[in-house]
């Protein structure tokens, strides 16, 4: 079930963990501005850090938007590596869900005493980290129920004849964000699909919220420019939302490997039905 045994790089769809990391200190909020620097930014080890898409000033609501690589990066700079790495795993990641499966993975997120100067930003990114689709799609449900990470269930129940022989419990593990910030992410979420990165899923009259990812495969020690994941997870509708939609599309044809040529279509389909 790739759903919970593979684990990859997320890419742009981790974005979330650093947006929710400024709105929760109260440091930030979404009109905020970041200088992206026209597409280029050097990084402290002196590697470049670029954007598919060249911007100067964002604000914080477009720098998510827009999925700058830039703008996150530098965002994350003004939180230590610590409270960073713990939101990370509050929200479930390098944790298994717990699932009855005997082939579900962790995922893995190195521990801080590993990490080089640059670790903290390209986490930020969701390079670095590996993660499963199913703790994407639990941490987007957190967004969407106003900041709880809730165990996943298979069965919602069983009956016969004439009893209900076993009803699943919601059970919420932690609450990890205020109500106040999942609404707000909700709102730069809609953003996303109204004129950012998922803009061509044209579903006008929807309350629709979304994220893309669009992640390198990282082959033979460095990554590729051929092979990609492609994903957009879904919140809809926003406002009260009842669905989380996560799709991941390993390797799709070079020309598609855009998330909003390829993901964003199939999560269109879905919602249409």
């Amino acid at each position: 079930n790739r759903t919970i045994s593979d684990s990859y790089e997320p890419g742009s769809t981790f974005k979330i963990i650093a947006l929710s990391q400024a709105l929760e200190s109260g440091k930030f909020n979404l009109k905020d501005s970041i200088d992206c620097e026209n597409g280029k930014h050097i990084l402290i080890n002196r590697k470049l850090l670029t954007d598919h898409e060249p911007h100067d000033m964002l604000s914080l609501l477009d720098v998510f938007a827009y999925s700058s690589n830039i703008g996150t990066a530098k965002l994350i700079n003004n939180f230590d590596n610590l409270e960073y790495y713990e939101l990370c795993k509050r929200f479930g990641f390098g944790i298994k869900t717990g699932l009855p499966f005997k082939s579900e993975s962790s995922g893995k997120i190195r521990s801080i005493d590993s990490w080089s100067k640059t670790s903290k930003n390209y986490v930020s990114i969701g390079q670095e980290i590996s993660v499963t689709s199913l703790q994407i799609a639990l941490a987007y449900c957190a967004i969407a129920n106003g900041g709880y990470l809730v165990k996943p269930h298979i069965i919602k129940e069983i009956k016969n004849k004439n009893n209900t022989i076993y009803k699943r419990s919601i059970q919420p593990i932690r609450h990890i964000v205020k109500n106040s910030t999942s609404n707000t992410i909700l709102t730069a979420m809609e953003k996303v699909v109204s004129y950012g990165t998922a803009k061509d899923m044209g579903m006008t009259g929807y309350k629709i919220g979304g994220k893309t990812g669009t992640a390198q495969k990282f082959i033979h020690d460095s990554y590729s420019n051929t092979e990609f994941i492609s994903s957009f997870v879904s919140v809809y509708p926003t406002s009260d939302p009842k669905y989380v939609i996560y799709i991941s599309i390993d390797s799709p044809e070079y020309g598609y490997h855009w998330a909003n040529e390829s993901a964003v279509p199939a999560v269109k389909e879905i919602i249409k039905r």
